[in-house]
């Protein structure tokens, strides 16, 4: 009949303390049946469930030989029959990640509202280490009935605190992610094209109206893209060159691609916008993919139509299938970010949704939300922590 213990060790780190616990053990012939060691910032914990029935010796005996190492080793040891705390034969396991600007309280507030919902935290690591600050949560949902439900709490304190965080399946990157694929305005950069081209013409009023409700998912796209664009005719050539050097990228959005491209990733821009912005983007960003609505000129001027099919929600969620197939991979392997109604299939079509200063509806496409103004916080969602600075 098995005899379990706990053995706890806490100390400040150094090599050979695992060794020097299991080492005696070992002689003792006592089975180790689970164990977990970690350090963190130069100390050191070592938690140790063992058998003492596999064992010719008795409790004093263990005793009396893991004892010296408090001393030797500068370690709070402590041994204690094992009483069987929270276990379940079946788990809903889930990573989530939070990330913020550091202050006091941000453990505290992501623990109580876990509790509030009924997720329990199994494991805590910190990702990222400053001013701004990501931690990577392993947690268990078996206890929640409605995981919309959770996910919209998890959202509200997310709007309420600053703190972006993102909640998905602990087996998302079992098949790796290979692409990126972003929503191009208010995601990718900072502005509605449209809405600029609109001032430009004299009409934005009107305009951005649409371009909000649009959005929102209150209006056709289609047919308020329409409207919108015919309003632009007489629009020049130059005059959307100009545009183009004037739009303003989203805080992080350069550093990020750079840095997903080195890490072998793929990443496009999927748009309802225009492509005479998006070629400018596909080549300031060394994008691999990009896809945009085609504005029709006519001898340098604006025709107020639009070429070809035109690129709506639905039109989206077919080219994250494309740009899968062609990369020869699942779309469970492409990630995907936007910010409008628009972006709905988009993101529901791929692997890990991320949902960029959303608009509401939105919201309950997504695995994730970033309410900062900085879009580089996304490598954490990935599951990469901070790099070496």
């Amino acid at each position: 009949m098995s005899q379990l213990y706990v053995i706890s060790a806490v100390g400040k780190d150094k090599p050979g303390l695992v060794y020097c616990v299991s080492n005696v053990l070992a002689e003792l012939g006592i089975n180790i049946v689970d164990v977990d060691a970690r350090s963190v910032r130069g100390h050191f914990s070592l938690f140790i469930v063992i058998d003492l029935s596999t064992s010719d010796y008795g409790f004093e005996k263990m005793y009396t030989s893991l004892k010296p190492l408090e001393s030797n080793f500068n370690l709070g040891l402590n041994i204690e029959p094992y009483d069987a705390g929270r276990r379940k034969a079946e788990k809903r396991m889930m990573v989530l990640t939070v990330m913020g600007q550091d202050r006091p309280g941000i453990v505290a507030g992501v623990s109580g509202i876990l509790a509030e919902i009924d997720i329990n935290i199994e494991t805590i690591r910190m990702i990222a280490r400053g001013d701004y600050i990501a931690m990577e949560l392993s947690v268990d949902a078996s206890e929640v009935p409605d995981m919309s439900v959770a996910r919209k709490t998890l959202y509200n304190f997310s709007e309420e605190t600053g703190l972006d965080v993102s909640l998905r399946d602990h087996d998302v990157f079992e098949k790796p992610k290979r692409v990126v694929i972003f929503d191009c305005d208010s995601t990718i950069i900072q502005e509605e094209v449209i809405d600029e081209l609109a001032k430009a013409a004299g009409v934005s009023k009107r305009v951005k109206e649409m371009t909000d409700r649009a959005m929102q998912g209150e209006l056709d796209f289609e047919a308020a893209l329409k409207e919108r664009v015919s309003l632009l005719k007489g629009l020049t050539a130059e005059q959307l060159e100009l545009l183009s050097g004037n739009i303003n990228l989203t805080a992080g959005a350069e550093e990020l691609i750079a840095t997903l491209h080195f890490m072998g990733y793929k990443v496009g821009v999927i748009s309802g916008g225009f492509t005479f912005f998006t070629d400018y983007l596909k080549k300031k960003l060394n994008l691999d993919y990009v896809f945009a609505n085609e504005l029709e000129i006519d001898n340098g001027v604006v025709t107020g139509q639009i070429k070809g099919e035109i690129i709506d929600a639905n039109r989206k969620g077919e080219i994250i299938r494309k740009i899968a197939n062609s990369e020869g991979i699942s779309v469970d392997q492409v990630v995907a970010v936007g910010d409008g109604a628009n972006d709905r299939f988009m993101l529901e079509n791929s692997g890990l949704a991320i949902a960029f200063n959303p608009k509401e509806i939105l919201k309950e496409y997504s695995d994730g939300m970033i309410n900062s103004d900085n879009i580089s916080g996304l490598l954490h969602f990935l599951g990469i922590p901070e790099l070496n600075k």
